[in-house]
């Protein structure tokens, strides 16, 4: 068996790093120079390598390094009592890592879940305070509604769609003596973009007065109740017209609603 021979033999039992003696004293020596064991014993080790990552260290067969040692020609040493395995201390580390990567994972995963679950609950609380505000204020506009009707001087006069908006109907109930008035409309489309609806009170200077603008709901219904204008002690007319959404001083837009004081 030539040199070369002789150390390719002994690749593999280098890559499970189980050469000592002189054998691993020569093999160091024949490495660095030898492109053809390099290679080798890169592609034992390699394979050794994953059979370590999956299995764990794995001893070499038994009576393996005897019958490599034969084949060479070379005496089986005495048998020795070996260390402790080299991959032992590096084994309980990488089981270390990965249960404290495992830990970290399942910790990361109860905090989205209970992130998750927060959100939902500040989405839900957000709901309920929309809605308590919504029945706090169809609170409001009930008992001022009602409050009027109670009222022995209210008044109420019909207001009729025009042309602009022909289904839209609508009602003021309003008494003079103390200058309050509501409007309840129905049938109105929504306003268009950059536009709403304002209020108008026409008194005996027949000069329109502004009275409050609004957006109707998306059913087109609408409760406003207007501003304590002087006019509202003798109202002659009460009309609705499309202005710009900030409001005009005097109307501009169409007239949707009009009804006069009968």
């Amino acid at each position: 068996m030539s040199p070369a021979d002789r150390f390719l033999e002994l690749v593999p039992l280098a890559a499970l790093d189980a050469l000592d003696g002189q054998d691993l004293v020569d093999f160091r020596e024949h490495i660095p120079g030898c492109a053809e064991c390099r290679a080798e014993l890169a592609a034992y080790e390699e394979v050794a390598g994953r059979i370590g990552a999956s299995q764990g260290a794995m001893p070499p067969p038994p009576g393996l390094r005897n019958r490599v040692l034969a084949g060479v020609g070379a005496a089986a040493p005495a048998r020795v009592t070996r260390a402790a395995p080299r991959w032992w201390p590096a084994a309980l580390a990488a089981a270390a890592v990965v249960g404290l990567g495992l830990g970290v994972l399942s910790t990361r995963m109860q905090l989205e879940q209970l992130r998750e679950r927060t959100l939902a609950l500040q989405r839900e609380v957000e709901r309920a305070q929309t809605e308590v505000s919504q029945l706090q204020e169809a609170l409001v506009e009930a008992r001022t509604v009602r409050d009027l009707v109670a009222h022995p001087e209210s008044r109420l006069t019909l207001l009729v769609g025009l042309d602009p908006a022909p289904r839209a109907h609508g009602r003021v109930l309003w008494n003079a003596a103390s200058r309050e008035a509501i409007l309840l409309a129905s049938g109105l489309q929504a306003a268009p973009a950059g536009q709403a609806y304002e209020i108008w009170v026409i008194g005996p200077s027949k000069k329109p007065v502004p009275a409050g603008v609004f957006q109707p709901r998306s059913d087109g219904s609408a409760l406003v109740a207007l501003p304590r204008v002087e006019d509202t002690a003798r109202p002659h007319t009460f009309a609705v017209t499309l202005e710009p959404a900030s409001g005009s001083a005097a109307p501009t837009g169409p007239m949707v609603l009009a009804g006069a004081v009968s």
